[in-house]
């Protein structure tokens, strides 16, 4: 019996549709139900670290923030005890650095009205802000094993920057803790 390509693609159709097609639920992801990767072994095995002021790209608005971002760092890290702290990168397993990114975002004008004169005066301001980021090297290679960045909450005022400075790193911190947990 001679079989028909018309019969042959109808069968092949029908039986492409009648498999079960995966569902769009099956296939999403949530940030909960994804594990964390594990953290190469070099972090995991360290004793020894050594903590690195690192580069700052910009001097603007690191008045209020970067030397009070790596002594939070070093707090942070001391009260862990999880590394003991070396006080050169030769001695140490890995180094630990504190990158320090500044960025600017453009200004914002505005204006506003003095109704007794009936003039509108213009002002301009600009939107800056920070990214610190924590960035782990093998001491010896000199090669990064992992980084974690965190956004420095904006504040006008200095002390609120500096409370802003502050909780971005311990929040660095916490994450690589959270990492380092088995």
């Amino acid at each position: 019996m001679k079989k028909s390509p018309l019969l042959f693609g109808f069968l092949l159709a029908s039986a492409l549709i009648s498999q079960p097609a995966p569902s769009c639920a099956q296939s999403r992801k949530t940030a909960k139900s994804i594990p964390p990767a594990p953290l190469p072994s070099s972090i995991s095995h360290a004793k020894k670290a050594y903590i690195l002021d690192g580069q700052t790209t910009s001097q603007y608005f690191t008045k209020n923030g970067n030397q009070l971002a790596f002594d939070t760092l070093y707090a942070e890290l001391k009260s862990w005890g999880r590394f003991e702290l070396a006080d050169s990168p030769t001695a140490a397993d890995v180094v630990i650095e504190l990158q320090y990114r500044p960025y600017s975002s453009g200004s914002t004008s505005y204006g506003v009205f003095n109704p007794s004169s009936n003039t509108v005066q213009t002002y301009n301001a600009d939107s800056a802000g920070a990214d610190f980021a924590l960035v782990i090297y093998d001491a010896a290679s000199k090669q990064q094993l992992w980084s974690r960045s965190d956004a420095c909450g904006f504040a006008r005022l200095p002390a609120n920057q500096r409370k802003e400075v502050v909780k971005s790193v311990e929040r660095l911190v916490e994450s690589l803790r959270s990492r380092m947990q088995p």
